[in-house]
């Protein structure tokens, strides 16, 4: 098979992957069998614009579950409640000398504790609450 880049989009007749269809389409959301997929995949490695778009719908299918908007910042603050939750609760720190700052699910501790324990503490704590990472500024006084 030679690849003519001018052609029109779509199987030309006699093309082999000229039986992938419309009868592989699915409607949104839905996966389709994993032949017609590998069916698609040779057929766009040949120059089948319309398997390529079906191959691509494909990957746009799947579990997006957790994906919010862009610029979403709730996680954050929710991340901060709990941050701020578990430090207050923490029986043996003073917390009350500790700035919390969530960016980006990154958690930044700054401000003062009486002890390096403490200093540690804060920074498990933060830790614990599900922060991805703990930047721990925290200054011993």
């Amino acid at each position: 098979m030679k690849l003519n880049l001018g052609q029109p989009h779509g199987p030309t007749p006699g093309d082999p992957s000229a039986n992938v269809s419309s009868a592989h389409d699915t409607t949104a959301g839905e996966r389709r069998p994993i032949a017609a997929r590998a069916t698609d995949e040779v057929a766009a490695w040949f120059g089948n614009v319309d398997a390529l778009g079906r191959r691509q719908r494909d990957e746009a299918v799947g579990d997006h579950a957790g994906k919010g908007p862009a610029g979403d910042t709730a996680a954050d603050a929710r991340l901060l409640a709990e941050v701020s939750d578990r430090l207050t609760q923490d029986a043996k720190l003073d917390a009350s000398g500790i700035r919390v700052v969530v960016m980006s699910g990154s958690v930044t501790l700054n401000g003062t504790v009486l002890t390096a324990a403490d200093k540690l503490a804060a920074e498990k704590d933060a830790a614990s609450a599900g922060a991805g990472h703990v930047t721990n500024n925290l200054i011993v006084s």
